[in-house]
């Protein structure tokens, strides 16, 4: 059973009824009655309250069909995602057996929501509906049917372009999110082929052939790999990747750890042009199109990793992984620490985490993997030794992000495999925490142990781990250090985790001597077989585990002493500079808390000694600012050992109290909460204690000392009169009321009473740490505490002698308030005292009789009782229209006690609204008492055994708990403390639902209104206190809440009389939490809160202003229009109708009745309130940002389900041409709604307009369709030329459309007709008023010159900083595409007048916005009107683009982006022949900037229109290689830019349809079709070939200069431009292909150092060629190519390409063969003999990096290699002898010897934090050639300053690798010589 299964009411000590049946029926009745009659509020109420069990998959199939085919509000749709997103996050408990879904309704609901249409919902409401929507597509792919993997491709593929990045970020991620990868239904036959196929092996290739077209491109990386590895678990144990794929995954998670060894640190230059463009903007796409999917790279990469382990390791990824993990070992060292640290340490907590989730999934009983594909242990204990490897490096590093993560890694790996963790750790760990110098090993060693307790402590799990608890806590207890707060933070936490886990802290006996074994408990790592686990000697385990407990008492003892002093010198609230949530204070509570565990789990023979010393500690008075802990501390004591606490410490404390009061102490009126008299010292510490000591205590504890109790309680709240000491008494009077009457589970131990007390347990309590109890078993129970009669009359009793006596006490107070003289101080001071001790009393009576209750509508429980509350940890009862049952005291209403208390209630609800009334009403500065009062009477009605927050603390406590202790919530296997905290969590929210149903009496009113009249007091204490008790009055009472809202409305609109402190406290409660849905969701009150905030500008106080504008985005960002309510479709009514029998018909036809008449109701009040917003806008006197408040409710109540109004339709045309830019840009948005709406309404009311007529589905047939048997590709082309089949052709849109597929039909639009109609020539009738009212004001005389005026007034930027407007120029293609031609016959005198005003920037900007939306919005206009329209517009374009300058070419540049996105190249044939052949380049020209300008435009066609244009325009023969060596630095590089972007367009696969592509790319193989490289076509070769000529060609003429004016320069750096651009910005197949094929002109580029551009550039090329993830063939002709140039004879080349080789090799790693790394490891190791010592310095690095990625083999073959160089001694140089014979053969023999030096030093290099056995031999051979001369000696020298560097953490455990000569050499080497040796 799982963890949330469990029915936690089954464990309460009383009969529960049948309510879960009771609930079950409630819930179906009033969710089906809801449904039906489609009443929204209502359904989010069910949904709000759900838990989630009944009903689950009919549930799960409606909310899907109400979220796919209704329309639903904001608030509810993102309910019903998230609520069904969480339904199915269960995977054991829903499967594609028992429920699927049509993928394609979620799919077109999702594309709607990411392309949205300008009527759509504005931006705010939509990112909240596609954050809802994406995640709960991520669970609902499961539950879609295998056989629509074909029918997801045939729609997606279409939609690929990779020549273009634009848009298709969006369409890989909506492929991850829909493609499904649930496994087939049990009964479900497969189908290898058709159009339903089931078959994965089909389609994947096809996966891994899109993934080859953006190799290197981590986001594309990132989510393919997502959905390549959820399909691997989701089809675990029934489908497998083959190794060609893992390693092509592989490959790609090495480039997603972002490791510095495969990224350039060369700074990029930048003047190369953006060569993609983003057209995501113009579509009112959020986040550039980017769904906001949680991708976690190291998450998918780990999971990809564990999932593909297998037990055969041919076909699994163990050794690729084991590979890996050689490779970035180095990378975990705390001295390597980087950006990349935090990735490296995630994957590693990913890959235990998931290793432990298959593990346990395996595990389970019922687990349908099949046996084969299960891991078995040998492997998984060789994963793990992987793993361990790296966490114990990342253990104590710099960052402790990383230091938690290998904690956390460590733990799940422990679970697994203890021995393999334990061993080594349990080593470091004690080394560390002996640690004096090194302070951070020590805390992370401490941290460690805390996070590990629980499972070092599971005896059955780790048997070994018992006899380290007792020497581990002895050595971590000086941790419990006052002056290191963190450090004693985790000891503590090391503690509290082993008594959580049941460690008893009691001495056992010992018998005989230590079994004659050979000790395992500190056994090395090297000692354990990693595949099989050791054997264990549990005879000497048990003996060394009893005799460690001999240790308990001593550490009990000195624990006590230390958290004495911890306690003493701590802060607490008694300070006051204390803050609250101060580390003092949270290290206080956690000590108390750990001592109350201690004591609960140690032995009782220690009792005495317990007591003795927390007795003195106690009664030894230091100060009051140690209080708070002492009180803590004596409280876990009284709680822990109640009889022994009691008896020992409250006769005391009686005693010092009366003492203390009889000397007079706590007599003098005071209302301080801050100072004190120091004579209450004595007083205040006693009653304190006293205080702690009460605290729950159950009253049979408390019971022999009853009269001590009484007579001390009412000597503390009689005779005090000090704030101090009388609030304390009141404490402890509510105590003793509430812990007696309260029905609480008893015993906080870890076992339950009956294995406590069994002797069998007690002489044996090791055996059984860690073993939780199943929660599930019937066995299983909690002992509870019911109230007895005893102490039901103790509890009466105090009732009667010191709260009754109150009530009349308080009654005479509050009736001397009437008269007319002051209150003195003393008066207020018994006042304040009679409120503090009645309202404590009140309190403690809670649990004597239920809260009253009256029947309530279940619609009415709307609000949520606490906020957050969430179905998956805590009961829903809410929809039980009744009170349950919760263990009160009194249950009969007739019984005389019942009505005793009830009238006790009764009664001083009535004199505390009275109070509040006479004394809220005064203008008196007594605060004091009135916020007392407003605590009492909040109590009456808050808090009726519990209150809202003390329920939110308890459970926000329990919930860190569950994430603290790593509890797996698929079993119901928990620690019994955890199971008695979620029992109290049941009962209470019991009892909190039952505050649900008390009547609102009018008693109640007097006291919210009393309350809300305080929260507009003067003073700001009285206002905060109110203010929270009015919120938590109104969650429970929601109906009062109306009756409230007119108050605080009013001081809104109090004009000039407003009063600030006032508004302060109305706003305050306006924007809480209750209130605020209250305005929400009614539109009898949402109105009144808009408009009064909108006119609340006659208070000038920035507070006031601020709080104004908060409550206004508060509501603005949640507000939305009226929802027409809809009843479900019969498909979905059917399923309704299904979840039961009862027929509600005539039921849900009222409710739908009342629904709409509400409906009606918010749409007249919604129409009303868009008039008054725009009276409020018109209003001259309304400052702007009280207008802008008004426009931004606008912006969200303008929807396309209500008819848009006139006035506003006039208004914000009118504001075009306000003098205020913010009014001007939100008119602009606000206008582009409503012109949207208007088109959207007229087109669903007329099927035959014209804009509709011409928009049709054209079945494709492969693309023939369009353009018959000549190339699609050639269309434009021919109808440039004039082909008029190609002119004819209807128009397509899409500009992927049948790149790599084409779709089986597309929308396209017929040629425009030849009349001059406009396309909207028919307009909603009842949108026609606010048409007219636009027309109106847009046709004006003198609008448009207005317009250009304003538009183009420059802002506060910069020229280079002024932006096109795309709000506005969609605002343009709105009107003109509405209004047609008329339009622009009225617009065009300013257009063209701004348009020629070509030195002004803000004109041309605004001309250029113009120009954009006309070009746009003329999409449907007729052939008459396109054609006159061209006639004016070419001319003026011409000229501008003659006079355009570097400022405004921009502007531009974005004008026809904005026009040519996802349009049809054949729309703009006359600008297209204006621009390639009106205005041709001409390299020659002498002046290059226009020519560069003619190129940038250009390069806008070609980056819009890509493949579709790329013939046309080579066809029109532009002279770029003329180009080639241009003196004109942006000329060259937009030439450079555009040939590469032309040469890449013409690529496109096109095939005829979605199955032939998949089947095609099957054939290819597992991976499919490589397309990472392209070699282009013939005239893209030869022009490749060409460009490499000429410059090859002018290297022969080219002298050296810094001015870099050669042909050779210039030719240069376009040539590396073209290549940059496709590595940089463009598709990268070309320039892979091509690119390595100049290797060597590269090269020599690189050297060109007389030109920084030319290598700085170069080297760029050259290092992003080596870092770039090749396929497997691609990679080896790479590596190929890179090795031939180091056969140069130039050094310089050869130094800088050993890096490149190195880099190439890591990077490539998983897809380079054996026998290409082998040579290149040859190769490098050959430059070790270099003549030139910088090439064997870099040769050196390089053959380091690649011995990490090396084969054991392949480290023995190069230790013997270089080892065999220095066999060969050289001759020793004596003083004054001759040189030697044979200089040449010394020297010689001194690179040789160099050489094995360096080569053996990269093998010491390459292991810098172990020590392989064969490392010892090396660094001896190393040590003889110390002697050698350099550069020999110091390469000697360097080598061992490093390796003592890196081997110092570990020295203590390396060391022992080494025999004892071996360590006297390398002490030898490693420690300096001394001077005075």
């Amino acid at each position: 059973m799982r963890f949330d299964e469990v029915n936690w009411a089954q464990f309460l000590p009383y009969d529960y009824g049948n309510e879960d049946a009771e609930y079950k029926e409630a819930f179906v009745r009033q969710f089906k009655l809801s449904a039906l009659s489609g009443d929204q509020p209502a359904i989010y109420s069910m949904l709000l309250q759900l838990d989630g069990q009944p009903l689950r998959i009919e549930l799960c199939r409606i909310l899907y069909e109400l979220i796919t085919t209704s329309t639903l509000n904001l608030e509810l749709f993102g309910k019903c995602c998230s609520t069904l997103a969480r339904m199915l996050r269960h995977e054991d408990k829903l499967t594609v057996d028992d429920l699927t879904f049509d993928w394609r309704k979620l799919y077109q609901l999702t594309r709607s929501m990411v392309f949205p249409k300008v009527w759509q919902d504005n931006q705010l409401q939509l990112r909240n509906k596609i954050k809802n929507i994406v995640e709960l597509a991520c669970e609902a792919n499961r539950f879609f049917p295998q056989s629509a993997a074909m029918e997801v491709f045939q729609e997606m593929l279409p939609q690929i372009q990779f020549n273009s990045m634009d848009w298709q970020l969006t369409t890989i991620q909506l492929i991850t999110l829909f493609v499904p990868t649930a496994k087939l239904p049990a009964d479900m036959p497969a189908v290898s082929s058709g159009p339903q196929s089931t078959d994965i092996r089909r389609w994947l290739p096809t996966i891994f052939s899109l993934w080859s077209f953006n190799l290197r491109i981590s986001v594309f990386d990132a989510y393919l790999m997502n959905l390549v590895t959820t399909l691997i678990v989701e089809q675990h144990g029934q489908f497998q990747l083959n190794c060609e794929q893992i390693q092509f995954v592989f490959a790609s998670g090495l480039h997603l750890l972002n490791l510095p060894v495969s990224r350039s640190n060369i700074p990029l230059p930048r003047s190369v042009s953006m060569a993609l463009a983003d057209t995501t903007g113009y579509y009112r796409m959020l986040h550039g199109g980017a769904l906001p999917l949680r991708e976690e790279r190291a998450h998918t990469f780990a999971r990809f990793i564990v999932y593909t382990l297998s037990n055969d390791s041919a076909s699994g990824s163990l050794e690729l992984f084991e590979q890996l993990v050689q490779m970035i070992e180095p990378f975990f060292h705390p001295s390597n620490n980087g950006a990349w640290s935090s990735m490296l340490a995630r994957l590693l907590r990913y890959l235990a985490k998931e290793l432990l989730s298959r593990s346990r999934i395996e595990a389970a009983e019922g687990c349908k993997v099949p046996e084969a594909a299960r891991l078995e242990r040998k492997v998984r204990r060789r994963f793990v030794v992987s793993v361990r490897a790296l966490a114990m490096l990342l253990l104590f590093s710099k960052d402790e992000g990383s230091v938690s993560l290998s904690h956390s890694t460590l733990k799940h790996l422990a679970e697994l495999e203890p021995d393999l963790i334990f061993r080594p750790l349990l080593d470091t760990l004690y080394t560390a925490i002996d640690s004096v110098t090194e302070t951070h090993r020590m805390l992370s060693a401490m941290r460690a142990l805390a996070k590990l307790a629980t499972n070092l402590s599971n005896f059955a799990h780790y048997p070994e781990g018992a006899q380290h608890i007792a020497p581990l806590l002895i050595l971590t207890l000086p941790g419990i250090d006052v002056n290191d707060s963190a450090k004693a933070y985790f000891a503590l936490s090391f503690i509290s985790s082993l008594c959580h886990n049941g460690v008893v802290l009691d001495e056992l006996p010992v018998s005989g001597d230590m079994p004659a074994v050979r000790s395992m408990s500190k056994a090395s790592a090297d000692e354990v077989d990693e595949e099989e686990p050791p054997e264990v000697d549990m005879e000497q385990i048990e003996w060394l585990t009893r005799a460690s407990t001999g240790q308990f008492e001593t550490w009990i003892d000195q624990f006590l002493r230390r958290v004495f002093v911890l306690m003493d010198n701590l802060s607490s609230g008694q300070d006051t500079n204390s803050d609250a949530n101060s580390s003092d204070m949270r290290l206080g509570s956690k000590a108390s808390q750990t001592t109350e565990l201690v004591l609960l789990h140690c032995g009782s023979r220690y009792y005495p000694m317990i007591t003795r010393l927390i007795t003195n500690f106690a009664t030894s008075i230091t100060s009051l600012s140690a209080v708070d802990n002492m009180c803590e501390l004596v409280s876990g004591f009284a709680r822990a050992i109640p009889e022994h606490a009691l008896a020992s410490l409250l006769p005391i404390c009686c005693e010092r109290i009366r003492e203390e009061i009889e000397n007079g102490v706590g007599q003098t009126s005071s209302l301080s909460r801050v100072t004190h008299a120091h004579s209450e010292t004595t007083l205040v510490w006693f009653a304190s204690m006293l205080a702690a000591l009460t605290q729950a205590q159950d009253g049979r504890q408390l019971l022999p000392y009853r009269e001590q109790i009484i007579s001390t309680v009412e000597l503390l709240v009689d005779s005090c009169m000090s704030r101090h000491v009388y609030t304390v008494g009141s404490k402890i009077l509510y105590q003793i009321l509430s812990w007696p009457t309260r029905t609480v589970p008893v015993c906080g131990r870890s076992w339950s009473d009956s294995m406590w007390n069994d002797a069998k347990f007690r002489d044996n309590h090791f055996r059984y740490w860690g073993q939780h109890p199943d929660i599930a078993d019937k066995d299983f129970s909690i002992s509870w505490h019911i109230p007895t009669r005893e102490e039901v009359d103790f509890v009466l009793e105090l009732m009667q002698r010191i709260v009754e006596p109150r009530i009349d006490e308080l009654a005479q107070r509050i009736s001397t308030l009437t008269d007319s003289h002051e209150p003195s101080n003393a008066e207020n001071v018994a006042l304040h005292r009679v409120l503090t001790v009645l309202r404590m009393g009140i309190r403690g009576l809670g649990n004597l009789v239920p809260p009253p209750s009256a029947p309530i509508a279940t619609g009415n429980l709307a609000d949520e009782l606490v906020a957050g509350d969430d179905a998956s940890n805590m009961p829903a009862w809410y929809l039980l229209d009744r009170p349950v049952i919760a263990g009160y005291v009194f249950t009969d209403p007739n019984a005389a006690e019942y009505g005793q208390v009830v009238a006790l209630r009764k009664r001083t609800g009535e004199i505390a609204a009275r109070a509040l009334g006479e004394l809220g009403g005064r203008d008196t500065g007594n605060v004091e008492n009135i916020k007392a009062l407003i605590q009492l009477a909040e109590s009456m009605i808050c808090h009726h055994a519990i209150d809202r927050d003390t329920f939110s603390r308890l459970r926000r406590g329990w919930d860190q708990g569950m994430d603290a202790f790593s509890l797996d919530t698929r079993q119901s296997i928990m620690p019994r403390l955890f199971a008695i905290r979620r029992a109290t969590l049941t009962q209470i929210s019991r009892q909190l639902h039952n505050m649900r149903f008390m009547p609102v009496t009018q008693l109640n009113r007097d006291i919210s209104t009393n309350i809300a009249q305080l929260c507009l007091s003067a003073y700001a204490e009285v206002r905060n206190y109110a203010v929270g008790a009015l919120e938590n009055i109104m969650a429970l009472q929601p109906h009062i809440k109306p009756d409230l809202v007119p108050m605080f409305l009013a001081e809104l609109d109090a004009g000039e009389h407003s009063d600030a402190e006032k508004m302060m406290g109305a706003l305050r409660v306006m924007d809480s939490g209750p209130m605020r849905r209250v305005f929400l969701r009614d539109w009898r009150l949402f109105p009144k809160l808009a408009l009064a905030l909108c006119r609340a500008q006659h208070e000038d106080k920035p507070q006031v202003k601020k709080m104004v504008r908060n409550t206004a985005v508060t509501q603005v960002v949640q507000s939305s229009a009226p929802l027409r309510p809809e009843p479900p479709a019969p498909h979905v009514k059917q399923l309704i109708d299904a979840l039961s029998t009862e027929d509600l018909s005539a039921a849900a036809e009222l409710r739908q009745k009342e629904c709409f008449d509400r409906y009606e109701f918010a749409a007249s009040e919604h129409t009303k309130l868009m008039s008054q917003l725009v009276d409020i806008l018109r209003d001259a006197g309304t400052t702007w940002r009280f207008a802008a408040i008004a426009g931004y409710y606008l912006d969200q109540l303008i929807s396309v389900r209500l008819v848009p109004e006139p006035q506003l339709a006039k208004t914000v045309a009118e504001y075009l041409t306000s003098d205020l830019i913010l009014f001007r840009e939100r008119s602009a948005l606000n206008l582009s709604q409503i012109l949207g709406i208007i088109r959207k309404r007229s087109k669903d009311s007329y099927n035959d307009i014209n804009v509709v007529n011409r928009c049709r589905e054209l079945p494709l047939n492969g693309g023939r369709a369009m353009s018959g048997q000549q190339p699609y590709t050639e269309l434009c082309a021919r109808a440039l030329e004039g082909d008029t089949d190609a002119k004819k052709a209807p128009f397509l849109d899409d500009p992927a459309c049948g790149w790599l597929v084409w779709p089986e039909t597309a929308k396209v639009y017929d040629q425009p007709p030849a009349d001059d109609i406009l396309a909207y020539n028919h307009i909603d009738e009842v949108s026609r008023p606010a048409y007219d009212a636009v027309r109106e004001e847009l046709f004006a005389d003198g609008k448009w010159d207005e317009i250009a005026r304003l538009f183009s007034v420059e802002g506060t930027r910069s020229p280079e900083e002024e932006l096109f407007g795309s709000a506005r120029a969609v605002m343009f293609c709105q009107a003109f595409s509405l209004f047609g031609y008329p339009l622009l016959e009225r617009a065009w005198p300013a257009i063209e007048k701004l348009a020629r005003e070509n030195d002004r920037v803000g004109a041309q900007r605004a001309a250029s916005e113009m120009v954009g939306g006309l070009l746009r919005g003329s999409k449907h206009w007729a052939r008459a009107s396109l054609d006159a329209m061209w006639e004016r517009l070419i001319p003026l374009l011409d000229n501008v683009f003659a006079h355009v300058g570097p400022d405004t070419l921009q502007f531009w540049q974005v004008c026809l982006q904005f026009a040519f996105a996802r349009r049809d190249p054949r729309r703009y044939l006359p600008l297209i022949r204006m621009l390639m052949y009106s205005r041709p380049f001409d390299p020659h020209a002498e002046a290059p900037f226009a020519e560069a300008v003619k190129l940038e435009l250009l390069r806008v066609l070609l980056s819009l229109w890509d493949w579709r244009i790329a013939s046309a325009i080579i066809d029109s023969r532009p002279r770029l290689l003329d180009a080639l060596a241009h003196p004109y630095k942006q000329v060259r590089d937009v030439t450079g830019t555009i040939m590469y972007m032309l040469s890449s367009s013409e690529f496109c696969v096109s095939y005829a349809n979605a199955t032939e592509a998949i089947d095609d790319l099957a054939r290819y193989g597992p991976l499919g079709r490589d397309f990472s490289h392209w070699a282009g076509t013939q005239r893209t070769q030869k022009l490749i070939a060409e460009m490499t000529q000429r410059v090859s060609a002018w290297e022969a003429d080219h002298i050296p200069s810094n001015e870099g004016t050669s042909n050779y320069s210039r030719g240069s750096k376009t040539l590396l431009v073209f290549f940059y651009t496709g590595f940089r910005y463009g598709p990268r197949r070309l320039a892979l292909e091509h690119a390595r094929q100049i290797l060597a002109l590269l090269s020599e580029l690189q050297e060109q150092h007389d030109d920084e551009e030319v290598w700085r550039v170069a080297s760029a090329i050259l290092q992003f060629l080596s870092q770039v993830l090749y396929t497997t063939e691609l990679a080896e002709l790479v590596a190929t190519q890179f090795l031939s140039l180091l056969a140069s004879s130039k050094w310089h080349i050869v130094n800088k390409t050993l890096p490149l080789l190195c880099t190439l090799t890591f990077a490539n790693r998983f897809t380079l063969s054996q026998e290409i790394r082998a040579r290149i490891l040859d190769t490098i190791s050959q430059y070790l003999e270099h003549d030139q010592i910088e090439v064997r310095q870099a040769a050196s690095v390089s053959l380091t990096t690649l011995v990490k990625c090396a084969s054991s083999q392949v480290i023995s073959e190069i230790n013997t290699r270089f080892s065999a160089k220095l066999f060969k001694r050289l001759p020793r140089k004596r003083h004054g002898r001759a040189p030697p014979k044979d200089p040449a053969a010394y020297n010689r023999l001194v690179l040789t010897r160099h050489a094995g030096v360096l080569g053996l030093s990269c093998l010491v290099l390459a292991f810098p934090y172990t020590v392989p056995d064969w490392m010892p031999e090396v660094l001896v051979l190393l040590a003889e050639c110390i002697d050698d001369p350099n550069p020999i000696q110091s390469t000697v020298q360097r080598t061992f300053s490093e390796f003592r560097r890196t081997h110092m953490d570990a020295w203590h455990e390396d060391r022992k690798k080494f025999s004892s000569d071996q360590l006297e050499i390398l002490t030898d080497m490693l420690v300096s010589p001394c001077y005075y040796a």
